[in-house]
């Protein structure tokens, strides 16, 4: 799960991760957050979300976080505007509007490009990195993030031993263990997708859970 694995899925368009419309859950639960309109939300590991422009659109400053310069390119292309370019510490910073996103390898951010964050949307970070990096993951968050933010994520759950990941099933105690000790964990929905997910039932899945968390310091 190095950089140059995600660079190489770009490079061949190996990206089912990549949704083509917004996901449900977030328009279903953002509101559990109470973010008020203006506040910058951070989205990790971000691609080319289109879920990036409905946070713009509801009025957030939306802070991506991509490794991959094609993803970046491709969100502006997609949008058909185009950003202005600059280099802040080891991120190459795209910014159009109310969306800046930043190029380059998420773990070298620090408290200081994450002083102005009120809230976390992470539909696709946690389950793309496998297990010992997902725990410094969540160190990094707990970290460097304000004391006030607030987390909506959403996680996937299945047999591991019939499919590995990326994406990977992260389980309701994982969550509990890595984000505990620094954050409350409130579970807002769960619910077994596999019959609407034929690519990872044909793969032998049994049972595809997705759940949905928000998640407070």
């Amino acid at each position: 799960m190095e950089i140059s694995f995600w660079q190489q899925r770009w490079q061949e368009n190996q990206i089912g991760f990549h949704l083509d419309h917004i996901n449900p859950y977030l328009s279903r639960f953002w509101q559990h957050l109470d973010i008020d309109a203006g506040a910058q939300v951070l989205v990790p590991l971000c691609g080319k979300s289109l879920d990036m422009s409905w946070l713009a659109s509801q009025g957030y400053q939306v802070l991506g976080v991509e490794c991959n310069q094609k993803a970046v390119d491709s969100f502006f292309s997609e949008q058909a505007v185009s950003a202005q370019i600059r280099e802040i510490k080891d991120f190459r910073v795209h910014q159009c509007d109310n969306i800046s996103l930043l190029q380059g390898d998420f773990f070298k951010l620090d408290q200081s490009l994450l002083a102005e964050t009120s809230a976390v949307y992470d539909r696709a970070s946690l389950v793309a990195l496998p297990e010992a990096m997902r725990k410094d993951y969540v160190k990094l968050l707990a970290r460097h993030l304000p004391a006030s933010v607030k987390m909506l994520l959403v996680t996937l759950e299945y047999d591991q031993t019939a499919m590995s990941g990326p994406p990977f099933s992260v389980t309701a105690e994982e969550v509990e263990r890595l984000y505990s000790e620094q954050f409350t964990v409130d579970l807002l929905h769960e619910e077994d997708v596999l019959s609407e997910q034929p690519r990872f039932r044909d793969r032998g899945l049994d049972y595809l859970i997705e759940r949905v968390y928000s998640i407070t310091r």
